[in-house]
């Protein structure tokens, strides 16, 4: 499965979720109204009678029609204050499960191993870097929360953390990083909050249950019989409330089990390593299991990496499958031993933490680009040799640019440099930088320009991503005065130019989200032909870039278009073009479905194949666009 059916999967099964919940409901309205009727029925004549006129006499179908509706916007209210509560994407999550989050600059061993491993995999992914939570817990597991990529988290248990060694820490992220690219997120925090609507019933019951003990002890008569009542509705509740739980972890066990089958194999896929993420597996049923003790443990059991809760009727409605079965489907000969686990008490230097590091080149090289149909099977997906590709290319950055954009403040610096670097008129960029950033900050850019004029166009992207994620830690008003800023300076000489907007764009598409300025894109459209002009400025913009003479752009434009499937598309001329015009026409692609994406993504790359040949600009047009789409392009090197 690709990851455009992976995401239009996720989206059916949205739908299917829906259903069951539907389903849910309709069991708990039924059973309230049994409850009520029961209760009304001893409250008048202290007897159950079971005759259809007597029934009717107790409960008429305008109380059933009240009570249907009460306990629908009971559930319906339950439902939208838990989503609401949660809008914040995967750092609400990872907060709710006790999690503190880990600084990007950090020194410690194992967290700078931890956060190596997901920036190598982010970046080689093409995907935004994942804030990383650490939870206080012992138990050995994982989880990956977000409403999208901009805004994912990915959390470990410290048992986790000490007890994996790199490539069983790498098999669990890459499994994360795969619920990540499919879409499985979104769906994780929606069940969390429109179950949390189901279970309310109950939360009443017990509240009502509680409520007695401020009555006293019963009395005879009357109101002693008012309390037997109350005490009887109370428990009827809560039973039914319990009901609720059977139906939320019945909908979880449909909707998650098979996705930890899918999310391990594609582990796998992704680093070429068996026996990491089933080395994994093996420690988690060799020690001290993967249970979690955050009392919100239970709303995200779905999304764990493994079993996180133990409740009754497990076996038949866990979330997760057996480990053995896991591991058996990843290693078919397993003795079915599993692994004794201890706490690591040394761990090894990372790379370019080495003495010879520095001195070391850039070998591993990934495929380059040679045909669209390959640039659309890479999206989403990872792979052994682009993993270690973006490992080199971090470790030969110049290591005072890679501190600096691992820390939030210093990350702000290297952006204004990038960007003054960029500029026509230097003096009115400096000027820019002056008037609207803090004072230290152009000394400290001017340490980091010799670095910055020298550094090779490959290293620019991932050196942005790491900045990206650093930013991630300013507040929200530290934000809007970068964003200030940055426009600022990029105005500065009146114009703005291509790589002015690439850097522009990749920022904002993220922080904007992560901030809550943009609210992720909305499935609308199943083909492009609602977005055509959109199609035409977009293509008509790669023709041009790519190609410096306009037959050439022309043919380029038209080879592009043929594999949109859309007919009558026309090359907009070179003078016509506007950036701004480009931001309009990502933002309705953004749009569209998930299968309807990967023609504009082949269309734009069939554009720069047409001569034969890939150039850096061009590759990171494509994957600027391909981010905007949500459609996680792996970094290409280029063959000119």
């Amino acid at each position: 499965m690709n990851f455009f059916e992976a995401q239009d999967r996720a989206r059916r099964n949205t739908t299917w979720f829906i259903l069951l919940f539907v389903l849910a409901v309709g069991g708990l309205v039924l059973l309230t109204n049994l409850l009520l009727l029961g209760v009304f029925m001893f409250a008048r004549s202290s007897q159950l009678a079971l005759s259809a006129e007597s029934l009717q006499s107790y409960y008429s179908w305008q109380e059933f029609t009240l009570v249907t509706l009460g306990v629908c916007l009971l559930i319906f209210c339950g439902s939208l204050y838990k989503s609401m509560s949660l809008s914040g994407g995967g750092a609400t999550v990872a907060e709710m499960l006790g999690g503190r989050q880990i600084s990007p600059a950090t020194t410690d061993a194992r967290q700078r191993r931890l956060l190596n491993v997901i920036e190598e995999m982010a970046i080689a992914a093409g995907m935004p870097i994942p804030r990383v939570y650490l939870l206080d817990e012992p138990g050995i597991n994982a989880f990956a929360a977000g409403l999208s990529p901009a805004n994912a988290v990915i959390g470990i248990t410290e048992g986790a953390l000490t007890r994996f060694n790199r490539d069983e820490l790498q098999g669990v992220i890459a499994h994360e990083f795969s619920h990540i690219a499919n879409g499985d997120m979104r769906l994780n925090i929606r069940l969390i909050g429109i179950l949390h609507g189901i279970l309310l019933i109950g939360l009443i019951g017990g509240w009502l249950l509680r409520s007695m003990r401020h009555t006293g002890r019963s009395r005879s008569g009357k109101g002693g019989s008012g309390v037997a009542v109350v005490a009887i509705l109370g428990l009827g509740l809560l039973i039914i409330g319990y009901t609720g739980s059977f139906f939320g972890n019945w909908i979880k066990f449909v909707v998650s089990r098979q996705r930890e089958y899918l999310a391990d194999s594609s582990a796998v896929q992704f680093t070429r390593n068996r026996d990491g993420i089933a080395g994994a597996l093996k420690k988690i049923g060799g020690s001290v299991g993967s249970y979690l003790h955050s009392p919100a443990a239970a709303q995200y059991s779905h999304a764990y990496f493994a079993e996180g809760v133990g409740f009754f009727l497990q076996s038949f409605f866990a979330t997760h499958p057996p480990l053995e079965d896991r591991i058996r489907r990843i290693e078919p000969r397993w003795d079915g031993e599993f692994l004794q686990s201890r706490v690591e008490t040394r761990v090894a230097p990372e790379p370019g933490e080495e003495p010879a590091s520095a001195a070391e080149k850039l070998a591993v090289t990934a495929a380059v680009l040679t045909s669209a149909e390959q640039a659309i099977s890479q999206v989403g997906t990872l792979n052994e040799e682009n993993i270690k590709y973006v490992r080199e290319l971090i470790v030969a950055m110049p290591p005072l640019l890679r501190e600096t954009a691992q820390d939030a403040y210093s990350a702000r610096a290297l952006i204004y440099a990038m960007l003054v670097d960029l500029q026509k008129d230097k003096t009115a960029a400096v000027s820019a930088l002056q008037k609207y950033t803090d004072p230290d900050m152009q000394a400290l850019g001017d340490k980091l320009l010799p670095d910055l004029k020298s550094l090779q166009d490959k290293f620019k992207l991932p050196l942005l991503e790491l900045s990206i994620n650093a930013l991630r830690e300013l507040s929200p008003n530290q934000f809007v005065q970068f964003k200030q800023a940055v426009h600022n300076i990029i105005i500065s000489d009146r114009s703005v130019n291509l790589k002015e907007w690439i850097l522009q764009r990749l920022l904002m598409q993220q922080l904007d989200e992560h901030f809550g300025f943009r609210k992720p894109a909305q499935a609308k459209y199943k083909t492009l032909d609602p977005v055509k002009p959109e199609v035409e400025t977009l293509l008509s913009l790669i023709a041009h870039v790519e190609h410096a003479d306009d037959d050439e752009a022309r043919a380029a434009f038209a080879h592009g278009a043929s594999e949109t499937g859309v007919a009558g598309l026309g090359i907009m001329a070179r003078r016509d073009f506007r950036l701004e015009s480009l931001n309009h026409a990502l933002d309705a692609l953004a749009q569209l479905k998930p299968l309807a994406k990967p023609r504009i993504l082949k269309a734009c790359v069939a554009i720069i194949l047409q001569d034969g040949k890939t150039t850096t600009r061009g590759m990171e047009l494509v994957r600027t666009i391909s981010t905007c789409l949500d459609c996680p392009m792996p970094p290409v090197p280029v063959n000119i």
